[in-house]
């Protein structure tokens, strides 16, 4: 089918074309800033759509809306992000103070083979860490002297998804989410002395890899010939993943100094759940709301003047679709327009502070008549506080979506003579 080829085509190449710099100092706790975007449909409100249900688009935010998809077409998704983000805190220069990337972010495929089952795979990020800073280092003995140690860090975790979903009764969609986590994080060290050279580096390299799975569940109906509404609900169960580590010293020569053995430990991601509400009027106005919730203080995860702890993410979201009559009478979208905000408490709280990112979205789409729907939306937001010891991150993200409907085989009836 063409609709493969063509997805194939641009996600070879846009992974050429796009390349991760931003600077996100706080990804250095944990597994690194876990992605909170579903890159999709309800990507322009804030991301909010555990109850979201759509016959054209694949929300993967629950697992249980897949049912919605149309029967006998298989769709395509492709997202790529833009952000730039300022920095601001005492320990911030004002002349570097600025970075930007432009990453690829996803590639999926959906079906619906029957009535009542809907299916989709493809691959989407989990987490990320990119950071790079310098911190000073008292030298032991020397009197107000001090060398400087550079920390950079980057990877993160991916994930490859099955996911399936079965409609019950016309008003019950229950769905399974099925992922592999892999991918790992790297952290090399730099200690240089007051001048400036290198004395030695060290690099940490730890990989990380398990099954995920995500359940889901909706219900929906019909209040009236005007009200529809929907409920959802999402939960994942603790989930240990098995951590390889590798540590090498260098020389400034590049030369080993020491090779410590490797090490295989676990680190767990804890029980999530989800619940959310949907409400639509005459098929055209949508309004949504969204609490997820992760019990990381039951793991026990802390170090210097850090802690994990519990973390939640509120949002909402309004949808208002533009639609017209075919001479069938079946309504046709050409387009819509979507708004949303959030607040996020994350699971990282540094210097007694828990980190929060508070913003807005904006989005628009406009879908074409032979299957392909563009979408782009506009984010922004503040996340951590400004002072002597924490820094405040303000970004702003461009998402662009494209997504493609395709008949899996040709459903017009054939006469014969």
């Amino acid at each position: 089918m063409k609709i493969f080829s063509i997805i194939l085509l641009l996600s070879v190449s846009s992974v050429e074309l796009f390349a991760q710099t931003n600077n996100s100092p706080y990804s250095i706790f944990g597994i690194g800033d876990i992605d909170d975007s579903y890159y999709n449909r309800t990507t322009g409100m804030a991301n909010t759509g555990l109850a979201y249900r759509s016959a054209n688009f694949i929300t993967l935010n629950n697992p249980a809306s897949l049912s919605a998809l149309g029967t006998h077409y298989i769709a395509g998704e492709l997202a790529g992000r833009g952000t730039m983000i300022n920095y601001y805190g005492a320990g911030v220069n004002e002349n570097y103070n600025q970075s930007s990337d432009i990453t690829f972010k996803k590639i999926i495929i959906g079906t619906k083979p029957t009535n009542h089952w809907g299916t989709s795979a493809g691959l989407v990020p989990f987490s990320s860490q990119n950071y790079e800073f310098n911190n000073p280092q008292p030298i032991l003995g020397a009197l107000n002297e001090a060398s400087t140690a550079y920390y950079q860090g980057n990877g993160g975790l991916n994930k490859v998804y099955w996911a399936n979903s079965y409609d019950f009764f016309n008003h019950v969609s229950v769905g399974l989410e099925a992922s592999y986590l892999f991918g790992s994080v790297a952290q090399k060290i730099i200690l240089l002395d007051p001048n400036g050279n290198e004395i030695v580096s060290t690099n940490n390299t730890t990989t990380m890899t398990n099954g995920f799975l995500t359940y889901g569940l909706q219900y929906y109906t019909n209040i009236g010939k005007k009200w529809d509404v929907s409920i959802g609900g999402t939960f994942s169960n603790k989930t240990n993943l098995l951590a390889k580590n590798t540590q090498i010293v260098l020389a400034p020569d590049s030369s080993q100094l020491y090779v410590a053995p490797k090490t295989e430990n676990y680190f767990t991601i804890p029980k999530t759940y989800g619940v959310g509400i949907a409400i639509t009027r005459s098929k055209k106005y949508t309004l949504v709301a969204d609490y997820k919730f992760q019990n990381w203080s039951a793991l026990n995860y802390s170090g210097y003047n850090y802690v994990l702890t519990n973390s939640s993410r509120y949002s909402v979201g309004f949808e208002i679709s533009k639609q017209k009559t075919l001479i069938n009478n079946l309504l046709y979208e050409t387009s819509f327009f979507q708004f949303g905000f959030y607040y996020n408490k994350s699971y990282v709280q540094v210097f007694d502070q828990q980190l929060k990112d508070i913003g807005g979205s904006v989005g628009v789409g406009i879908n074409s008549k032979h299957g392909v729907s563009y979408t782009i939306s506009f984010q922004y937001g503040v996340k951590g506080i400004e002072n002597t010891q924490l820094l405040q991150q303000r970004y702003g993200s461009l998402t662009f979506i494209v997504s493609l409907r395709d008949a899996l085989y040709n459903t017009r009836k054939v006469r014969f003579l």
